[in-house]
């Protein structure tokens, strides 16, 4: 059973990252580098001593009733939660598994031991009580009933995502992300003229502390089958199959040369289209390809090659950076290119840098992974073969893929300009739900526009 909802315990007078309402508390103004000094938290731009009461705008939380369901793995829900409760906002945790529960570790976790189909019954009368609702992607049982009882008329559902532009954003849209995304379709509604987007602030490297985020939560699931044993994860294969698989991969990674993906020297070899892997079981090819794995993927793109493209060009294969590793696309693609009489035209390659390799290519096709995004921002003609909101006629190239290899069609760096000011002012935010010092000012600034709606 789940508990009804309690009155959030955080307090709601200290703020623990530097952004927090503008980066504004009561008391005295200065300017200030924004480090952690010996007194404590120092703000960006305002105070050095940071008092115990906050502004009376930063309270535009109050009455507000915010149930996290699902996060990005490690403590940022923990920080999110922060967030709203010191604008006043009162917050409550789905604890299903037990890297939720690992992660969480502060009061108002709901733990739900049933199954999903128990969840999709419940949620309705479950989620009468909240204003506000926040899952983390689309994939999974227990997000797919949320986003279903979004469509249904249901309280506002926030969706976060890894950013449609990396590595230095993240996404926030309402009721769905990616192909269920609110944004535009065609290039005439982006026909208006659009302040630039602002440069980001770099953030470094993030990678590193995913992966860390997602081992963590993986490896305790191991005993956590106790204490949840009808969870049902977003993806199948088993959570210590998955560590095993990313930790064997990043050992492989450690003695294999790094001319293997310089881009460089693939350029040398003879020119390439670049083919972008994504992950597999993600819910964006389940829900919305019917090329709905990575060999399916493979098999049409080589056999569409295999027919139509020059002779003289490759196809060079990229994986994700984030495969676990438990099919080896390495021989999946070895072995569908031999059928297609294509072994000496195809090569399989785990890293490299994305930016040198799609400006050195002809172009790249994707099912519909984000990574044509940034294609596009270098001018590299880009085919979606699945579903994307940036699928459309002077982004991507519409014709077959037969027609693709002989005449690929670059985006209009206009539209793109265009099409990424607006959606980066709609739906992204400069920074990160992995990387330590980007976590508290993520947190705020989502707290802040949960506020402003």
């Amino acid at each position: 059973t789940i508990e009804p909802p309690a009155p959030a315990r955080w307090p709601a007078v200290f703020v623990r990252d530097p952004y927090a309402c503008q980066g504004r508390l009561a008391g005295p103004r200065n300017r200030t580098s924004g480090r952690l000094s010996e007194k404590g938290p120092v703000l960006l731009a305002t105070t050095d001593s940071p008092s115990s009461t906050l502004e009376p705008g930063c309270l535009a939380l109050t009455g507000r009733r915010f149930l996290i369901v699902t996060a990005p793995f490690g403590p940022f829900a923990g920080r999110l939660a922060d967030a709203i409760a010191a604008r006043g906002g009162t917050v409550v945790r789905m604890i299903f598994n037990a890297g939720d529960l690992l992660s969480w570790r502060r009061p108002n976790g709901r733990a739900f031991r049933d199954g999903p189909d128990v969840w999709a019954a419940r949620l309705p009368a479950l989620a009468a009580g909240f204003s506000d609702l926040v899952i983390f992607g689309e994939g999974g049982p227990y997000n797919h009933a949320v986003v279903a009882l979004a469509k249904a008329g249901g309280p506002r559902v926030w969706v976060l995502e890894n950013g449609y532009f990396r590595p230095d954003w993240i996404t926030l849209e309402q009721g769905g992300v990616n192909a269920c995304s609110n944004l535009p379709r065609n290039r005439a509604d982006y026909g208006d003229p659009v302040a630039e987007a602002p440069p980001p602030r770099p953030l470094g490297r993030i990678l590193p502390y995913h992966v860390l985020n997602i081992t963590v939560h993986h490896l305790v699931q191991v005993p956590g089958r106790l204490l949840f044993p009808r969870y049902a994860p977003a993806y199948t294969a088993p959570a210590w199959l998955q560590c095993a698989g990313h930790i064997g991969r990043y050992l492989r990674g450690l003695i294999a040369s790094p001319r293997a993906c310089d881009a460089d020297a693939i350029a040398a070899r003879g020119a390439y289209f670049l083919v972008c892997l994504q992950r597999e079981g993600d819910t964006q090819l389940l829900r919305y390809s019917r090329l709905p794995d990575n060999a399916a993927f493979l098999a049409g793109v080589m056999t569409s090659f295999a027919r139509s493209a020059p002779p003289e060009a490759r196809l060079v294969v990229k994986n994700h950076p984030l495969d676990p590793g438990l099919l080896d696309l390495r021989r999946v693609t070895r072995s569908l290119a031999v059928e297609r009489g294509l072994a000496s035209r195809v090569e399989f390659i785990d890293g490299g840098q994305l930016a040198d390799l799609c400006r050195g290519s002809r172009g790249l096709v994707v099912n519909n992974s984000s990574a044509a995004l940034s294609a596009l921002g270098f001018g590299t003609p880009v085919k979606v073969l699945g579903q994307a909101f940036f699928d459309f006629d002077g982004l991507t190239d519409q014709q077959p893929l037969d027609g693709f290899w002989t005449s690929p069609a670059a985006p209009d760096p206009d539209l793109f300009r265009r099409f990424r000011a607006t959606v980066i002012a709609r739906t992204q935010i400069n920074g990160s739900f992995h990387a330590p010092r980007a976590v508290d000012r993520t947190a705020t600034r989502l707290a802040e526009i949960f506020a402003e709606s």
